[in-house]
């Protein structure tokens, strides 16, 4: 998968449907699970993100991307997540005394910083080591049904996962951070 600044560069250079693809194949999947991560919503973190790379490519919002791409992009979803939840909090309120519902989740910056943290750090992951980790530990996948789902043996998955988690451990260099991988809201 190409870097952040070639797809950039691609998309100024030629701003092709093509160049947009891997654009959208190489985020879309990290875009939703920070967006879900903010909003513990993944109905409205899917519109979240369909909405951003709809808009991203209908106003050609990749000129105005002068230095780091993926700071922007993260930095867009996160911005529209946090209008979504005063959105939502404002319309819990304006209805709260017609029922009781509870409040939209509040995110703090730190959660949110934490958060941007982790999920660049998966990113950075290989490929495949990137859809192994995905699939065992944000979709709850045994070992052997994601070998089976992605037509690998079992021992291809371990190692993969061995690689993930030492790289991660390493990366995130906080065991904080390292355990919001695992046990967050």
């Amino acid at each position: 998968m190409p870097e952040s600044k070639d797809i950039l560069n691609e998309l100024m250079r030629t701003g092709s449907r093509k160049s947009y693809e891997v654009f959208f194949k190489k985020y879309y999947q990290d875009l939703f699970l920070w967006a879900n991560s903010i909003l513990k919503d993944s109905e409205a973190a899917e519109d979240i993100v369909q909405d951003f790379f709809v808009d991203f490519w209908e106003k050609k919002r990749f000129k105005s991307v002068t230095k780091n791409l993926q700071s922007y992009i993260f930095r867009s979803v996160r911005n529209s997540c946090l209008n979504y939840i005063k959105r939502e909090q404002k319309l819990i309120h304006d209805i709260d005394h017609l029922e009781k519902e509870e409040a939209a989740p509040k995110a703090n910056a730190n959660t949110i910083e934490n958060s941007q943290l982790i999920y660049s750090s998966i990113n950075e992951l290989p490929e495949k080591c990137r859809e192994v980790f995905v699939l065992c530990c944000v979709h709850g996948y045994t070992y052997n049904e994601a070998a089976e789902e992605l037509g690998v043996t079992i021992n291809t998955v371990r190692t993969h996962m061995v690689r993930a988690f030492k790289f991660l451990r390493e990366k995130l260099k906080s065991p904080h951070l390292f355990y919001l991988l695992f046990f967050h809201e």
